[in-house]
């Protein structure tokens, strides 16, 4: 997600560039500055399309890659979900008889490694390592179908039917609307496929035509595309990793769940919640959580305590709490009855950056 972000950084940067750029060269008395104008203006765009879909197609691989490599460290071959094992057999298959070891995706790999990789994802040996690239392997470009087949594959299903409620592309739609309430039911599927395929739809024109593109974005619409990728990517990766502290630790002896009392908040924008005592320790800095099957988990880390009007770094297993503990979060709650805090004992490294604490209010 990071590269990702820095990269929608450039793009942003590049856009920003075009006005200002193109305002001083055109007045330049040299003519063939005053050409390169119309002329950088053709390329800007095939340039700023390309490359905006290549670093959302690049973010949707690299990110099921790390899904399924943590997966195959927790779970045996035949565990894992059987369309995902389907694919990785069919696919290997398929990459060893065609003979397309060499081809873009598949450059680098070798026979040997790949039918080794297969033999021991099916004899049961542990560890194991599948043939990632044909788990990613895809024919058609990333228009939402294919996005969920994508995830399908690897057992998170429906995945744009669920981004369509996550917080990140309702907050991206209100703000290109214009909206100050948010769609109660989200953003409607149609909205996001039409988006996804207005890009992939320019991406190839670009591919086809060079550097002579029909109807070319605008600045505005440049930063308005890069707006959608961006929250569409933030709200996957929510899912995902939603999918990810589920299977890891909501349902383990490392997820301590957090009963919410009755009628006490959330409070300060949905900020504070108030907990009943837990039976393991607390403390400011923790890692927390909380999943929403539908739109996926919301993270970070305990910024306060308070109990019995007085803020404590830490409070003990059973601690005496009577009106309940007060959490300050760094993430809102979100406003579902299925949300469910978890706390962590120890740091997991996969999500969570290293230890900062801001200052956060009481409750």
């Amino acid at each position: 997600m990071d590269e990702l972000i820095t990269e929608l950084a450039d793009l942003k940067a590049l856009v920003a560039s075009i006005a200002p750029v193109n305002a001083a060269l055109v007045g330049h008395k040299d003519t063939v500055v005053r050409q390169y104008v119309s002329i950088r203006r053709r390329f800007d765009y095939a340039a700023f399309v390309v490359a905006l879909y290549a670093s959302f197609e690049k973010f949707v691989e690299n990110l099921i890659t790390a899904y399924v490599r943590l997966e195959a460290g927790r779970l045996d071959y035949a565990a894992l979900p059987k369309k995902l094992t389907d694919k990785h057999l069919a696919g290997t298959a398929e990459l060893l008889w065609r003979g397309r070891r060499g081809d873009s995706r598949y450059v680098g790999l070798s026979e040997l490694g790949v039918v080794k990789n297969l033999f021991e994802c099916l004899s049961g040996a542990r560890p194991y390592e599948l043939n990632e690239a044909v788990v990613i392997a895809h024919d058609a470009n990333l228009r939402a179908g294919e996005v969920d087949a994508l995830f399908g594959a690897v057992g998170i299903e429906q995945i744009c039917d669920r981004v369509c409620r996550a917080d990140a592309i309702i907050a991206w739609y209100c703000t290109a609307q214009g909206l100050d309430t948010p769609p109660q039911d989200g953003v409607k599927r149609t909205v996001l496929e039409e988006r996804l395929k207005d890009i992939v739809e320019r991406r190839n024109q670009v591919a086809h035509r060079g550097g002579n593109p029909m109807n070319l974005l605008g600045g505005a619409d440049m930063s308005e595309a890069v707006a959608f990728i961006e929250s569409l990517a933030t709200s996957i990766f929510g899912l995902v990793v939603g999918r990810y502290l589920e299977t890891r630790h909501a349902a383990s002896s490392g997820g301590i769940e957090l009963a919410l009392r009755d009628g006490d908040g959330p409070f300060r924008g949905r900020t504070v919640v108030v907990v009943d005592k837990p039976a393991q320790r607390l403390f400011v800095g923790q890692p927390v959580f909380v999943v929403v099957e539908s739109t996926g988990a919301r993270w970070g880390r305990i910024q306060s305590l308070r109990v019995d009007d007085a803020d404590v770094p830490e409070l003990a297993a059973n601690a005496n709490a009577p009106t309940g503990v007060g959490i300050g979060l760094d993430f809102k709650f979100p406003k579902s009855a299925d949300a469910k805090l978890v706390a962590l004992a120890a740091d997991d490294d996969v999500v969570w950056s290293p230890l900062t604490v801001a200052a956060a209010p009481a409750a």
